[in-house]
């Protein structure tokens, strides 16, 4: 396949595939803020919340004086069986090209390609290890973390139709099927720190914050031809395009008792992603998201919305996302969270979210999460941690 024809066909590929990504694409998993559906720009726990608004480093208790917790979360959409499928006839074509074929093969494998060309695969993992240094100063958050995006899809040729449904009784040759199959998205990597101070303002505690962060992006855009595409060769180098830049995560919060308010500004300065073949752009733009939250002894309730919508690939739908979260305590050993988002630009389906934490005297830290979106789409998360 010519290479201007793969750049005209990436542009199609990407849309669909992107448009049934996850609802959590490039967001950051944790076994807690997970659980309530990524709630915590305006409170919520430390640890995590830091990582979406710096300024909330400073919700610590007084006995806290040190915590290390390691996060690790995925959520994956297969319609269709898509893997399944795509390698059972990926092996039927190679062990049938060269050799006579007759219509039952052609039907097979048209019937397959049909079910690509409305299945699809998304994939949305991340990890990060925190180490976590409240004090009165400057509380600080230092974090590694590892995020990776990848969407897979068919678009089936409209004379791979044609040359099936009449195929009849001949020697058959993988290589004129033209159904192109392309697999897109992203690795990225960052190392932060998240800074924030309190201050008081007409007797009302605010805090302002920001994380100065490296970013290490590749970029992957693979396309081929159904009979030449391999589920593993996008993880190849030659189809990957590496990119780092420095980047900026802003935040404020203002506490009113109980009661809270805040508001963030993630990767403030924008980015562009150029691909390894130029058919696609992957976009980093600055996310401004306010949140207000209740802190109770026993309940915590937080709800964030997007202020602007943001479009992570070109033609993939924009994506303005309102989250609630609540969570409550039991006796400061165990937590119940549930929490629901929703794309206010109906590109992705909501999510219920719900999970479970232990912390014995709150020092050992296991937390688990759940996410549910469509009927093809499930994921989790999970967070052990240590707080001194």
């Amino acid at each position: 396949m010519k290479k201007w024809t793969k750049n005209r066909l990436a542009g199609a590929l990407t849309a669909t595939a992107m448009l049934s990504a996850t609802p959590v694409a490039a967001e950051v998993f944790s076994g807690r803020g997970s659980a309530m559906a990524g709630a915590g720009v305006a409170g919520g726990d430390y640890t995590y919340s830091a990582l979406i608004n710096p300024a909330t480093a400073t919700n610590f208790g007084e006995s806290d004086d040190f915590a290390l917790t390691f996060d690790f979360g995925l959520i994956a959409n297969d319609q269709n069986d898509f893997i399944d499928t795509s390698e059972d006839l990926t092996d039927f074509i190679d062990a049938l090209d060269g050799f006579t074929a007759n219509q039952d093969d052609a039907d097979y494998i048209l019937e397959q390609l049909r079910l690509l060309d409305d299945g699809r695969l998304t994939a949305d993992a991340g990890a990060q290890l925190t180490v976590a240094i409240p004090n009165s100063v400057a509380s600080g958050l230092l974090f590694v973390r590892q995020s990776a995006f990848i969407a897979t899809d068919v678009q089936l040729a409209d004379g791979d139709i044609a040359l099936l449904e009449n195929f009849g009784e001949q020697i058959f040759d993988e290589d004129d099927l033209e159904t192109a199959a392309g697999a897109f998205g992203y690795s990225m990597q960052e190392i932060g720190f998240a800074a924030a101070r309190n201050f008081t303002f007409k007797k009302y505690q605010v805090s302002l914050g920001v994380t100065p962060k490296y970013q290490r992006v590749e970029s992957i855009e693979y396309i081929e031809t159904i009979a030449n595409f391999d589920s593993d060769d996008f993880e190849v180098d030659d189809y990957t395009l590496e990119h780092t830049n420095f980047n900026l995560d802003l935040g404020a919060t203002i506490n009113f008792g109980q009661l809270q308010g805040g508001v963030s500004l993630r990767n403030a300065i924008a980015q562009e992603y150029d691909t390894v073949q130029g058919g696609v752009e992957i976009q980093l733009d600055p996310q401004l998201t306010a949140g207000v939250g209740y802190t109770g002894e026993v309940f915590t309730l937080l709800a964030d919305a997007d202020l602007n919508a943001v479009e992570l690939f070109d033609g993939a739908g924009e994506v303005q996302v309102l989250r609630l979260g609540a969570e409550a305590d039991l006796f400061d050993w165990a937590q119940l969270r549930v929490g629901y988002r929703h794309d206010l630009k109906d590109t992705y389906d909501g999510a219920l979210t719900a999970g479970i934490g232990f912390s014995p005297f709150d020092v050992v830290h296991f937390h688990l999460s759940a996410i549910k979106s469509s009927e093809d789409t499930l994921g989790m998360a999970l967070q052990f941690g240590l707080e001194l």
